[in-house]
């Protein structure tokens, strides 16, 4: 929900965007694909609409949690990406 508040007009300086994309579940796959599929796909839609609203101006820098990257993989959702970083967990 909070990239769908990111616009040209409200943030007119923004050039990063940096998310952390974890489960701190031990869940097997099956289920955070279940779980997370439609969120995952909307924050895919969401990144696009950036990338085209700002022009390619916001670079998007993720941390993927290995799980999420099956879930995305299985579920055919492709992000461009800047960079990857490896997730911090906090417990």
């Amino acid at each position: 929900m909070a990239l769908s508040t990111i616009k040209p007009a409200t943030s007119p300086r923004l050039s990063t965007v940096k998310l952390d994309i974890c489960s701190l579940t031990g869940e097997p796959i099956e289920t955070v694909i279940a779980e997370a599929g439609n969120d995952l796909r909307r924050i895919a839609d969401e990144i696009a609409r950036i990338e085209r609203e700002f022009e390619g101006a916001v670079n998007f820098i993720v941390a993927l949690d290995s799980r999420f990257k099956a879930a995305l993989d299985s579920l055919n959702v492709r992000f461009r990406f800047v960079g990857w970083e490896k997730p911090r967990r906090s417990y």
